[in-house]
């Protein structure tokens, strides 16, 4: 029997293997096709249906249209230094503030007001510009708005900063007897939402955008409360803190974040490298030089990620977003817990470590938590209307009233109904609630959300979670007097 010579041999082999490589690659190829097809078809059908229903996933629509920099706050003068995030961020007047924030606690005596007050009194010129800047109505950033997560935002650090120094000051007026004083420094805190507001069209507004309003009315708000527990305010103050709480509402604004959000989210997949995504999301990722991104095999492994399966994520993406606008009742200013718990449940269930939905993980932000804080804040700002009002009642007759109807029109044109607490029917929506009022037998009183639970504790507040946090999820929504 001949044998078959080496060169022939090894042919055949080489042969074997280029046939298998080419079938490989085939089957390469026609697996990216499939998913690709796939993924495009999934994100058509699902984009089709939800912009049937009135959704927007267009992002151009998002983008606010250019406005007169006479009109323009970050157009006046100091604004964007102060109050727009740079890459390369310059020192500027409220680096002092913001590195010695650590002055900004607790005061409990008149000293330490009087020596705080003092202090701040060098950034007046600051508070000054900032006021005068306000008077113009709008608000737009300049900046490429094309790409969603590289769009111009806010200085979240420095407006909180100048937030924070505005209460304290106020709590410090208080504290002092001043409340007029006070009064002034609240106005300005309170106005100074409209930068995270984006006035007047509120595009874009992102969820952090939103959050940082609602934190600045939290803080807003408590800072009224202490000078309401100390009855410190007076008749006129508590006629101007009326008339500021009741053009708060801050529903609308995480509405339109909620909105917003998966129309970005989708712009940013359609258009970026899923590397610089997933980059962006890593604490290290930044500071990396070429060759670590190089050698990273979890960083390299998203360029062999179909595109199909980026469309897939975008399906459950939006799908899941569009759900968020059932949790709002905007029609009667309300905030469905039911609803959020529900879409939350399916979040849980659908974005799971599997190749159609490892973005949804990423980009799905904790919608409980947003939903539960927005709905705690408003409903501090609903009930510090109704205990101007009370203490306005208390000045002229010596007592609180025996119901909140008392209180109408003479020292309140409407009451606030609890943003939740609602009891759907079958013919209409949830139906408004009125916040829970008692006067008690030390001549305080009881005013109450039924809470997150949408159960009526009796009063009881809500509980302290093990890290010391309030659990809102628990227990009514009690205002503390």
């Amino acid at each position: 029997m001949n044998e078959i010579p080496k060169d022939k041999k090894g042919w055949r082999i080489l042969r074997r293997i280029l046939i298998g490589m080419a079938i490989f690659a085939t089957l390469i190829a026609i697996f990216y096709t499939e998913e690709d097809w796939r993924g495009k078809r999934a994100w058509e059908n699902c984009k089709g249906e939800l912009e049937a229903k009135g959704a927007v996933l267009d992002w151009d629509k998002f983008i606010p249209p250019p406005v007169p920099d006479d009109q323009n706050f970050f157009k006046a003068p100091k604004m964007q230094e102060w109050f727009v995030k740079h890459p390369k961020a310059t020192t500027n007047e409220l680096n002092t503030l913001v590195t010695n924030a650590s002055k900004i606690a607790t005061i409990t005596d008149k000293t330490a007001a009087e020596h705080f007050l003092a202090w701040s009194d060098q950034f007046q010129p600051v508070f000054d510009s900032l006021r005068e800047a306000l008077k113009r109505p709008y608000a737009r950033m300049d900046g490429d708005y094309a790409k969603p997560y590289e769009i111009p935002i806010p200085h979240f650090v420095n407006v909180r900063a100048v937030a924070q120094a505005l209460a304290q000051r106020a709590k410090c007026d208080l504290l002092l007897g001043q409340p007029d004083k006070a009064l002034n420094e609240l106005a300005l805190l309170n106005n100074s939402r409209h930068l995270m507001e984006r006035t007047p069209t509120g595009q874009p507004m992102t969820l952090v955008d939103a959050m940082v309003n609602v934190a600045i009315t939290g803080l807003y708000v408590n800072t009224i409360a202490e000078g309401l527990r100390s009855q410190i305010w007076q008749e006129p103050q508590l006629v101007a803190l009326q008339e500021q709480l009741k053009e708060i509402n801050l529903t609308p604004f995480v509405a339109r974040a909620f909105e917003s959000e998966p129309a970005a989210t989708c712009r940013t997949l359609e258009t970026a490298d899923l590397r610089k995504i997933t980059l962006v999301s890593s604490a290290s990722g930044s500071s990396r030089s070429f060759w670590q991104k190089v050698s990273d095999l979890n960083y390299n492994k998203y360029a062999l990620v179909p595109r199909g399966w980026v469309y897939q994520n975008m399906a459950l993406i939006t799908s899941l977003g569009g759900q968020r606008a059932e949790g709002f009742d905007l029609t009667n200013n309300q905030i469905l817990p039911g609803k959020f718990e529900d879409l939350m449940r399916k979040v849980n269930t659908s974005v799971v470590n599997k190749p159609y939905n490892f973005l949804a993980v990423m980009f799905m932000p904790n919608i409980t938590k947003a939903s539960q804080t927005l709905a705690h804040n408003q409903t501090l700002v609903n009930e510090a209307q109704i205990v101007c009002a009370l203490e306005r009642y208390r000045l002229a007759h010596g007592e609180y009233p025996e119901t909140l109807d008392a209180l109408v029109p003479q020292f309140i044109e409407k009451l606030p109904h609890d943003i939740i607490g609602g009891q759907p029917s079958q013919d209409s929506g949830p139906a408004s609630q009125p916040l829970h009022y008692r006067r008690t037998s030390d001549g305080k009183f009881l005013l109450y959300s039924v809470g997150w639970n949408e159960t009526d504790d009796g009063g009881l507040s809500s509980p302290q979670a093990a890290n010391g946090a309030i659990d809102y999820a628990k227990g009514d929504w009690v205002w503390k007097n």
